[in-house]
């Protein structure tokens, strides 16, 4: 009975660019041998931007399993970010953000900041961001779906003459639905 609502609480979290197994799996074992040697999550972690993260040996072995991910700074950002996540959770990442704090009817991460997230100017503004954000959620996030965000992101800041012609693939109206579809479960 308990495996019943486990899964009833579990959300399908569907990933724009990571949506292959393996690249998942990768990412995952990575981060879980990340868990078990601390001296290379601490060496990360101190790094302020992702640029930093490029000097790392770790970063490299992460790379070395991704060879499709060619955006090397933000696969920089994705190793320095989820080597601040302690746990890993079932929900999607800004679905995270939305979640009500301590039944005050307020999010963990306030919408003006959740706003300015979105607005980053540059892969640091975003890494900071999104670094504020770990912090806020106690070090708990989806880490497939944090990769999945920054790898987008990037993306599109890249390929801005490439954007799809649907919002709701891209990585702004994504994250905005859904943070403010949580935000609004317990605001009415």
């Amino acid at each position: 009975m308990s495996g019943e609502s486990k899964e009833e609480k579990t959300e399908k979290v569907r990933y724009n660019l990571l949506w292959r197994d393996q690249e998942q799996q990768a990412i995952r074992e990575w981060w879980d041998k990340l868990n078990v040697n601390l001296g290379e999550r601490a060496k990360l972690r101190r790094c302020e931007k992702p640029e930093d993260i490029l000097l790392q040996p770790y970063f490299y072995e992460l790379q070395q399993k991704l060879p499709n991910i060619t955006d090397a700074l933000a696969l920089a950002s994705v190793a320095g970010l989820i080597a601040h996540v302690k746990t890993d959770s079932d929900y999607s990442f800004p679905k995270q953000l939305g979640q009500q704090k301590d039944h005050s009817g307020k999010a963990v991460f306030s919408e003006l900041r959740f706003q300015q997230l979105l607005a980053s100017h540059d892969l640091d503004e975003l890494y900071e961001n999104l670094r504020r954000a770990i912090m806020q959620l106690n070090r708990s996030a989806n880490i497939l779906s944090l990769a999945d965000g920054i790898l987008q992101w990037s993306t599109e800041q890249r390929d801005k003459n490439q954007l799809s012609e649907r919002p709701e693939q891209r990585f702004k109206f994504a994250w905005a639905k859904a943070y403010f579809s949580e935000v609004l479960t317990y605001s009415k």
